[in-house]
């Protein structure tokens, strides 16, 4: 059994190889790799899961294939599944599904908005994020780096749906990719937990 990223990746893997057995992970705790060269020889398909890929999370490109990245992020795969075939065989979407399609990337949009607020940033360069969930992540960052600094910062961010609490993900400068991400534990829980050592070890 393989372990796929729940993204847009994943979603084009399961498509291109739909025998082989495979399970969910986070993406940002997945460790294999992604070539779609590996994944197809029809130079045509492999351009529109391109398109896929550079479209997510980038602010920009047409309205199907960016919100197919976006529910895939979100885990509802049954309508990411919809608009990614959508994309790839270039069908013209029913207006209910354009209608879903514009809700993602408008509430994704809101969503980013909200938290570009200095109140998030304590100390400097650190943004508190907790209550944001982790899917957010790498579009908040594509837009942080564009209209806020290129410092290296870093995001306490809230859980995953398949990985619950709370992360922490460090870029350096002028990067929107992460260098590390770990799970992150509050100061004083540290702090308590040397504590209760301590007193274990007294004991």
């Amino acid at each position: 059994m393989r372990d796929y990223p729940l993204d847009i990746r994943g979603l084009i893997i399961r498509h291109s190889q739909p025998e082989v057995e495979y399970r969910w992970v986070a993406p940002f705790l997945w460790d294999g790799t992604f070539c779609i060269d590996d994944l197809t020889d029809d130079k045509k398909l492999a351009r529109m899961y391109q398109i896929l890929v550079e479209v997510d999370c980038s602010g920009r490109g047409r309205i199907i294939p960016r919100a197919a990245g976006i529910a895939a992020r979100q885990g509802r795969l049954t309508l990411a599944a919809i608009l990614m075939t959508t994309h790839l065989y270039n069908r013209q979407p029913e207006p209910e599904l354009e209608a879903r399609a514009l809700n993602l990337l408008n509430d994704e949009k809101r969503k980013i908005r909200r938290l570009m607020n200095r109140n998030r940033e304590w100390p400097k360069d650190n943004w508190n994020l907790q209550d944001t969930p982790a899917w957010i992540i790498p579009s908040f960052t594509r837009k942080f780096r564009s209209l806020v600094n290129s410092r290296p910062i870093s995001i306490i961010s809230g859980g995953h749906l398949l990985a619950p609490g709370n992360w922490i993900w460090k870029f350096s400068s002028k990067s929107h990719l992460p260098l590390k991400i770990e799970e992150y534990i509050p100061q004083n829980a540290m702090d308590s937990a040397t504590n209760e050592n301590s007193i274990n070890a007294v004991r």
